[in-house]
């Protein structure tokens, strides 16, 4: 036996150990609830929203604005509830001043701008943020399921666009 076969035949046992019962965890709760349950609880307009795994727990990081100050929030992926929250000592993204105030006077709350663009492209929003081009604000999409991997959503008009090559 060559190295080659040596080394096809090692990955096709380790494939073997899996075990049939292993399942992908999903997180019960939409990254959409999850954007209202923080800007409800908050009374803060949500600007960015991801899932993540902190120390074990699936959990969605939602980055808010409230009275021009950014605040993070964690909610629980499983239950929905607002886990803590923290005035954050800066924004992630280079949102400062006019960046914070656009989100915070938006026409649309982000949990409805993810509602829309999840109906309109039938894909499920798996992160979000707010980002400035050519002057606009918009949100930058990224979907799964749907024909187009990621969106631009302008914050004013709502107009989606996919976004091609980025």
């Amino acid at each position: 036996m060559n190295i080659r076969n040596t080394f096809l035949a090692a990955g096709a046992l380790a494939a073997l150990a899996v075990p049939a019962t292993a399942q992908v965890v999903r997180p019960k709760v939409s990254l959409s609830q999850a954007v209202a349950t923080a800007e409800s609880q908050l009374g803060a307009r949500a600007y960015d929203a991801e899932f993540d795994v902190d120390l074990g727990d699936m959990v969605y990081e939602v980055s808010l604005v409230k009275n021009g100050k950014p605040i993070e929030a964690l909610v629980d992926a499983n239950t929905g509830q607002l886990i803590r929250q923290s005035k954050s000592l800066r924004a992630r993204l280079p949102l400062v001043g006019e960046h914070l105030k656009a989100a915070q006077t938006a026409p649309r709350s982000l949990a409805e701008t993810i509602a829309r663009v999840e109906e309109a492209t039938k894909g499920r929003v798996a992160e979000i943020g707010l980002e400035r081009r050519g002057g606009r604000h918009y949100y930058e999409i990224e979907l799964v399921g749907a024909e187009d991997r990621e969106v631009l959503v302008d914050l004013r008009t709502g107009a989606i666009t996919p976004l091609i090559g980025d």
